[in-house]
């Protein structure tokens, strides 16, 4: 008995020593059960923060590039979105993002981290965690149709036109992002050259194509109108060269029944504001002839006579009817000379200094002393093109070009025409989708000059100066809106007809700004004045605000920074373009 008792009371020892046994067994159980918890817990928590902050960044980044504009601005906005996608908790830490953009403005990268307490590694010494992440986005650039309508004319020869072409240059290897870059997505850049008028005889293309039916009879003309002289390396030649005239009504005092008879269009309500294509007889060109004083009759007030068809001799000097007199109105004799003196062979006065063809003073050291039927034709515009090389190379051609004056106008409605989607599928080369839209792509013309509007009158020959006493005096050069005497803008007085000139290039720079295009103005004085009238024409041409559109350059240094501010700004409205008004 006694022995059975303490068998029980060894065995009930023995339970109560197991109990704290197994008590000290599962507590040392329960602490790595409990950490392998809280590690569970916070591991979840890493994802999180990694999936909040890489939500962030990757929201950050794509707001930055679809922000565009300066790195400023891309900054800004992919700050403030990574700011609203970070939900509030005051336990996070929240390092402020880096936000990093490329040297050429076309990536934005975006980095941060979030850092945050645990909840049970803090038993195990780990007191916090953090979860980084970047993104990197790509800013998305507007495509571009870009018209560069470049002054050409005779003052701009030597050391100006050098500058023009630098600039020109440099703007170009601005928006292509650098010289070695061909082609961008979704640019095209077009070149219009222009003095007096402008030169549709572009690569690819047969002019003609856009020329009326009697205009072509008359380039075919070479017995009494263009002479077949092909050009060398120092003329044009006689053959019609590729310039176009405006396209006008009816001068005053001659029917429009006389004026077709005559070998012109008259287009009854004027076109030569308007992007109207050439499609039909109607709607086609003139060629530009500027008209010998020698072997093609001079009528003080009246166009030449071109006659209708490739065998008329109707502009050959004739003795009977209105046109009876074979000489000019101030006679061969004497030492008086017409201001485009040259014969249907090429040949020049005697000892006149006067070189055929030479409208670019390749020969002697005055550029007017150049004569014949293309004198003050400028070299070929250039349509719009995706590549950077045929831009340069068309830019590098520009030469000053003599006589006739300036008339800006006309180059603007070229410039015009590169765009409007009136002329899609015309160009020669272009892709037939070109010119997009208005609203479907941003439209820019950069319009430079250095001088004002007008006809030239050259001092040294008639009609005009030197005369002072005959009626013709009060005439001048032949421009693509013909002599000033015959009235193509409705009237023969200089001051008048300039101001008329004016108005219809503003009125075409109020229709593009409407139209959604951007207008840049550049004036060019290289030293000299220019009057307060062209100024204010150009600052109301330019897009508002002038002060970001309008630049006065007096230098070098100046156009070369116009050139390149313009540049710059058009890369940055490719980033940020808000699309057509």
């Amino acid at each position: 008995m006694f022995s059975q008792l303490k068998k029980e009371k060894k065995m009930k020892s023995f339970f109560r020593g197991e109990g704290g046994a197994v008590a000290i067994i599962f507590a040392l159980a329960l602490l790595p059960i409990l950490g392998f918890l809280g590690l569970t817990i916070d591991i979840g928590q890493i994802y999180q923060l990694h999936a909040i902050v890489s939500g962030a960044v990757d929201s950050a980044a794509l707001a930055g590039a679809r922000a565009g504009g300066n790195n400023s601005n891309m900054t800004q906005h992919a700050i403030a979105i990574f700011n609203a996608n970070i939900p509030a908790n005051k336990s996070w830490t929240v390092t402020a993002p880096t936000v990093s953009i490329s040297s050429d403005s076309k990536t934005i990268t975006v980095s941060a981290t979030i850092t945050s307490p645990t909840t049970f590694m803090t038993l195990f010494g780990q007191n916090s965690i953090s979860a980084a992440a970047t993104s990197q986005a790509q800013v998305s650039t507007q495509g571009a149709e870009v018209v560069l309508v470049l002054d050409n004319t005779g003052s701009m020869y030597g050391g100006p036109m050098s500058d023009l072409l630098a600039g020109a240059t440099n703007l170009v290897n601005i928006l292509y992002g650098s010289a070695t870059v061909d082609t961008v997505s979704g640019l095209y850049v077009g070149v219009v050259p222009y003095s007096t008028t402008i030169n549709i005889n572009m690569t690819g293309f047969t002019p003609t194509n856009w020329i009326t039916t009697v205009g072509r009879a008359q380039v075919n003309n070479s017995q009494f109108l263009y002479p077949n002289i092909a050009p060398t390396s120092t003329s044009v030649g006689g053959r019609w060269m590729g310039c176009i005239e405006a396209r006008t009504p009816a001068p005053s005092g001659i029917t429009a029944s006389q004026y077709t008879t005559m070998g012109y269009t008259n287009y009854a309500s004027g076109m030569d504001n308007t992007d109207t294509p050439p499609t039909s007889d109607a709607t086609k060109f003139t060629p530009y002839l500027y008209p010998s004083t020698m072997a093609q009759q001079y009528i003080f007030g009246q166009p030449l006579n071109r006659g209708t068809t490739s065998t008329s001799n109707a502009s050959k000097p004739i003795t009977t009817g209105p046109q009876s007199r074979r000489s000019p109105p101030w006679g061969t004799n004497g030492n008086t000379r017409g201001d485009n003196d040259w014969t249907l062979s090429g040949g020049v006065p005697s000892g006149s200094g006067l070189h055929f063809g030479d409208n670019y003073q390749w020969v002697g050291s005055d550029g007017n002393l150049g004569v014949g039927p293309n004198l003050g034709c400028p070299v070929a515009m250039l349509p719009l093109t995706a590549s950077q090389t045929t831009v340069q190379n068309k830019i590098s051609q520009m030469k000053a070009t003599f006589r006739g004056g300036t008339m800006a106008s006309l180059g603007l409605n070229a410039g015009w025409w590169m765009l409007s989607p009136n002329w899609r599928g015309m160009w020669p080369g272009v892709d037939s989708t070109l010119p997009k839209n208005y609203e479907d792509t941003l439209k820019i013309i950069v319009l430079m000059t250095d001088g004002q509007n007008q006809w030239y009158d050259w001092p040294d020959g008639v009609p005009g100066d030197p005369d002072t006493s005959h009626n013709y005096a009060a005439d001048a050069d032949y421009t693509g809106y013909g002599r000033l005497a015959e009235g193509r803008l409705g009237t023969t007085n200089f001051t008048t007809a300039q101001t008329v000139v004016n108005t219809k290039m503003s009125n075409m720079c109020t229709t593009l700004k409407n139209n959604g295009v951007t207008i840049y103005t550049i004036i060019y004085t290289h030293g000299a004045s220019i009057n307060s009238a062209t100024q204010s024409l150009y600052q109301g041409c330019a897009t508002a605000p002038a002060s970001e559109h309008y630049f006065f350059a007096a230098t070098s240094t100046d156009l070369e920074n116009a050139f390149s501010n313009i540049g710059k700004s058009i890369s940055s409205l490719r980033l940020n373009w808000p699309g057509k008004p």
